[in-house]
């Protein structure tokens, strides 16, 4: 077998072995609309997203926390929840959602500064798990 056929056999056995140890440390993240390991709490999100590289494709975050913010430019809403690393969830509906209610997040993520990111697209509901409290 020629060594460049050799060497691209070798490179794309290892893609999934790489994308899994990405998401070995960090439960939270997901594939694109895969099922997250675990949903994160506020306190866990930056030591689970320090240092996770800017990819080409998309890498999805699931969340639980209270609501700080619910806003609309009239087309969009903007959810936000976490105080250290600010999330916000860019949505179509805020389902009645209100400051203060605990909420479910899951979706697209990307990080903007040291303290904050945007979920877009984002899917949010008030069924917060207990284990995420």
């Amino acid at each position: 077998m020629p060594r460049a056929t050799c060497a691209a056999l070798i490179l794309f056995a290892t893609l999934p072995a790489a994308a899994d140890d990405l998401f070995a440390t960090r439960p939270a993240f997901s594939a694109p609309d895969q099922p997250a390991k675990h949903v994160a709490r506020c306190t866990e999100i930056r030591a689970m997203a320090e240092g996770l590289p800017v990819r080409e494709e998309r890498i999805d975050l699931s969340v639980a926390g209270d609501l700080t913010l619910v806003k609309t430019d009239g087309a969009l809403w903007y959810l936000v929840i976490c105080d250290d690393l600010r999330i916000m969830c860019v949505t179509y509906d805020s389902n009645d959602m209100k400051t203060g209610e605990r909420v479910l997040m899951k979706g697209g993520y990307r990080r903007l500064d040291d303290r904050h990111a945007v979920l877009d697209p984002c899917l949010a509901s008030r069924d917060a798990p207990e284990r995420a409290r």
